[in-house]
């Protein structure tokens, strides 16, 4: 009974990995973060973001990242702010971010996720770390719709 029951299973999460694969290819939010950069599972070319520095957002916006806390299991915040040339915070852009471990592409994906902004204009996106090892986010930064900035940040746990 309990080895029927373990097959059942192991057959509905291959099953629902697969429909997440074929709808994450298809979705359009997927193939405009190609164009902006993140080249589907190779993210090699994408920079790697390093927390708290400033990263500028062609010559009108620059943002940085952190973490509410430092990685480990269960779920982490990551926070971002985007600031104007002037230094003024903006929340004018969307944001969306899609986590990972390279070393397992697409076990653990979140698949892209839209980060949330809070009361003050900080854009918010869980991060659900379910086991220890290398993981990354991409970072993709939207103006109008169109893609302007990606990035990646790594991290271990």
């Amino acid at each position: 009974m309990a080895g029927k029951i373990s097959k059942i299973l192991i057959i509905i999460a291959i099953a629902s990995l697969a429909v997440f694969s074929f709808l994450s290819q298809k979705s359009p939010i997927f193939a405009t973060c190609c164009k902006a950069g993140a080249l589907g599972d190779d993210t090699s070319a994408v920079p790697v973001l390093t927390e708290g520095r400033k990263y500028w957002i062609g010559d009108a916006y620059y943002f940085n990242y952190r973490f509410d806390k430092k990685p480990q299991m269960g779920t982490i915040i990551m926070k971002v702010q985007v600031f104007s040339k002037a230094g003024k915070q903006e929340s004018s852009l969307e944001i969306t971010g899609s986590a990972d471990m390279p070393s397992m592409r697409g076990a653990h994906s979140t698949g892209e996720q839209l980060f949330r902004l809070n009361k003050k204009g900080d854009y918010l996106l869980p991060v659900n770390v379910v086991m220890p090892g290398e993981w990354e986010v991409v970072l993709n930064f939207f103006k109008d719709k169109k893609p302007v900035y990606t990035g990646r940040v790594m991290f271990n746990v």
